[in-house]
């Protein structure tokens, strides 16, 4: 399989805040450990941020992570609805990879979704979603390990 790897930053990646990033925000640092997983997952298929971290932070991320393939960005547009459900980016997650889909730019045969939040909404998508999914879910105190990356490759492998 070739997926879309919808990869959260807050909570999966956690980047250290450091001073003097100079510009409009802090400069972030992602550990070695979280590079290096990173480009494990962008060897595995493409990604695409999902997050509602400005443009230029996101930006500085990809800089440290010198990815062959520049990632997508998924849009984020919360509306009133998505305010008291259990996973509040499932809505834009939606329509962006119908948006792909329709739009012939969607390249990938199935879905990887890493995300510190999610609920059961976003399982029962995943159940009736018409690519295969595989969902991760770090404790946002830990963020991505191996171990999760280890499942995402086998998924793949499995496929």
């Amino acid at each position: 399989m070739k997926p879309i790897i919808l990869l959260d930053i807050d909570g999966v990646l956690n980047p250290a805040v450091c001073p003097g990033g100079g510009g409009d925000g802090p400069l972030l640092r992602l550990s070695n450990e979280k590079r290096a997983l990173v480009r494990r997952l962008a060897r595995s298929g493409r990604i695409a941020w999902v997050s509602t971290w400005p443009a230029d932070t996101v930006s500085g991320l990809e800089a440290q992570l010198e990815l062959d393939v520049e990632p997508l960005r998924v849009t984020m547009v919360f509306r009133q609805s998505d305010a008291n459900v259990p996973t509040p980016k499932l809505t834009s997650i939606s329509r962006w990879l119908s948006r792909m889909d329709a739009g012939d730019d969607a390249s990938w045969d199935s879905v990887v979704w890493i995300d510190d939040v999610m609920g059961p909404d976003a399982r029962k998508w995943a159940a009736g979603h018409g690519l295969p999914v595989h969902l991760e879910q770090p404790d946002p105190d830990r963020g991505l390990v191996e171990a999760h990356v280890s499942r995402i490759e086998a998924f793949i492998a499995g496929g």
